[in-house]
């Protein structure tokens, strides 16, 4: 009986270390997804800025552009 109590006993210490190094994967998984994360989040900033400034310059683009009378190219000129 009492190597039945052992062989008990070590399937749980046994079960015990393996859900403690599961612990310590889930847990260093979670920071590089946290790091990973933070980078993702950065990135799209900085994205989100340089669309904002290419937005801008369109706009000022289209500003300058439909302030002046537009014009076509030999218009008022006659075709002979």
């Amino acid at each position: 009986m009492s190597k039945d109590i052992y062989d008990a006993l070590k399937n749980v210490m046994t079960i015990e270390a393996r859900l403690e190094q599961v612990t310590q994967s889930v847990a260093a998984i979670s920071e590089r997804l946290e790091v990973f994360s933070r980078r993702v989040t950065d990135h799209l900033g900085e994205q989100a800025q340089r669309l904002a400034r290419l937005e801008g310059k369109f706009e000022l683009i289209e500003t300058t552009l439909g302030s002046r009378p537009k014009r076509l190219r030999g218009a008022g000129e006659s075709h002979s």
